[in-house]
């Protein structure tokens, strides 16, 4: 493994910081310490080896923020401090998915065992603390979105006159026990939920997208499922475009065997796939992980599509420097991508509203996005030892 593959572990500054450089966005996991700080952890238990954890309590709200920064975790307010990264989000119309993480019921935080609404005001808490530490970094709501494995997100976020936007995961997961428990547990809402059902409850809520789990979309569990089959190709695809109407639908976990697909599908992808060098896609083509925030016009277009692989590198790089960044580029050519992307992606709004919500160097929410998945992707366990 290179030094540069060693030192980006998920949930990490420099992964976020170079995953903001590669993509349209980062997305990483909040979790609360013993002494009330925030830290980015993705696991109920510390994610580290027996040896380098030793003595300290295996839940990570029971170690002191010290202790978690010590083993590579970083604070939350060292993250949104971060000049790449503030300056992505207040300038570049970049954005920032931050994940609300719910502790273990045995840890002593937050609800215990026995109901999900003991958890609004420890969610509460979180939202109130994040939003005071955004708003003192001077970053843009239009540029974070809330969300979590948690049904009451939204109404904790309304019980505090909350101005960020928040939103639900689906399938709902439980705070506790393996993946494949919550892989069970989960299946009830997949199976019988319908799409449409989750797009309207998120309309209904005010939330600006979908996230969900990519099983949706893709064979053979989209097929499994009591509803109609919606997917990423064929009439499935064709079904789903005319459902969402333009309607922002965020899944993971993306990897590079789908991205192609699920970006013609006009599905946001968070991806795993970010830790190497990897300029071509498996269909032959040229990668481009920044589709929104530095789109690519007709000309650029063809020559991804059309330039030998051995030359991916050079392309990629000659594109990085010359395609001109969303927030450079002027009303009319904003305009001319909305109206792309409108008709390619059935989106309802009109072309008047998305050109509106594109000023002051923002992108509408409706645009397709690669995300960094807790900065440039996941990483096995333990992440240090």
């Amino acid at each position: 493994m290179s030094d540069v593959e060693n030192i980006l572990k998920e949930n990490t500054l420099p992964s976020l910081v170079r995953g903001i450089e590669l993509t349209d966005g980062i997305e990483f996991d909040v979790r609360s310490t013993l002494d009330g700080e925030l830290i980015l952890h993705h696991d109920k238990k510390l994610a580290v080896s027996e040896e380098l954890r030793g003595d300290l309590p295996k839940f990570v709200e029971k170690n002191s923020s010290l202790d978690l920064k010590k083993l590579g975790f970083p604070l939350f307010k060292e993250v949104i401090n971060n000049p790449t990264i503030s300056e992505g989000l207040r300038t570049k119309g970049k954005i920032m998915n931050i994940e609300i993480k719910l502790p273990h019921p045995s840890s002593g935080f937050g609800g215990g065992w026995f109901t999900s609404r003991k958890n609004i005001p420890y969610v509460g808490g979180i939202l109130k603390q994040c939003s005071e530490l955004l708003d003192n970094a001077e970053i843009p709501k239009q540029s974070v979105i809330f969300y979590g494995f948690f049904k009451h997100m939204n109404y904790t976020a309304k019980k505090l006159n909350l101005e960020w936007s928040v939103s639900s995961l689906f399938p709902n997961q439980l705070r506790f026990g393996t993946r494949k428990l919550n892989r069970f547990y989960a299946a009830s809402e997949f199976s019988f939920k319908t799409l449409k059902s989750m797009i309207n409850k998120q309309k209904k809520r005010g939330s600006p997208i979908l996230p969900c789990a990519l099983e949706y979309f893709i064979p053979p569990l989209n097929k499994l499922r009591f509803d109609k089959t919606y997917g990423i190709s064929g009439k499935p695809l064709e079904r789903l475009l005319k459902l969402r109407k333009g309607f922002p639908i965020y899944i993971w976990p993306g990897m590079i065997k789908d991205e192609l697909k699920l970006y013609e599908a006009g599905i946001s992808i968070l991806t795993d796939d970010l830790k190497s060098n990897q300029y071509s896609l498996p269909e032959g083509i040229a990668r481009w992980t920044r589709p929104s925030t530095q789109p690519l016009n007709e000309t650029w277009n063809h020559r991804f599509r059309n330039t030998d692989v051995e030359n991916h590198e050079d392309l990629i790089k000659e594109a990085t420097r010359e395609i001109s960044p969303w927030h450079e580029l002027n009303k009319t050519e904003r305009k001319n991508f909305c109206e792309l992307w409108s008709k390619k992606w059935y989106w309802e709004k009109s072309i008047e509203k998305l050109t509106k919500e594109s000023d002051e160097n923002k992108l509408p929410w409706d645009s397709v996005r690669i995300i960094g998945h807790r900065g440039c992707g996941n990483t096995p366990r333990p992440i240090f030892y």
